[in-house]
């Protein structure tokens, strides 16, 4: 039988990622929350890593909000963008303002 365990996303990797990379880019909790559609206190869960098993529009509203790739935030792509990261956090708040005016 196949060891399944291996392909499986590491959540602790995961939970790290969504905080240096919220740390990265100069957002709060309240920012990647209202980026993300979700409150702030299931993002806290999320980034400490107290929600286990986060749904896939969890996964891909954290990396849109993030500006990173669902596969990466999920540790399945270890590269990090090609991007700049000042590119990278201009392009999150520019998203996060025309969604709040939508």
């Amino acid at each position: 039988m196949a060891d399944l365990t291996h392909d499986m996303p590491d959540m602790a990797q995961f939970s790290a990622r969504i905080r240096e990379t919220r740390k990265a880019r100069n957002m709060s909790l309240d920012d990647v929350a209202g980026a993300a559609g979700f409150t702030k206190s299931h993002v806290w869960e999320l980034e400490r890593g107290s929600s286990r098993n986060p749904t896939v529009r969890a996964v891909w509203s954290l990396a849109r909000a993030l500006g990173v790739s669902p596969a990466w935030l999920l540790g399945i792509e270890t590269d990090k963008s090609p991007i700049d990261p000042l590119a990278l956090e201009v392009a999150a708040l520019i998203d996060r303002r025309v969604r709040a005016r939508l």
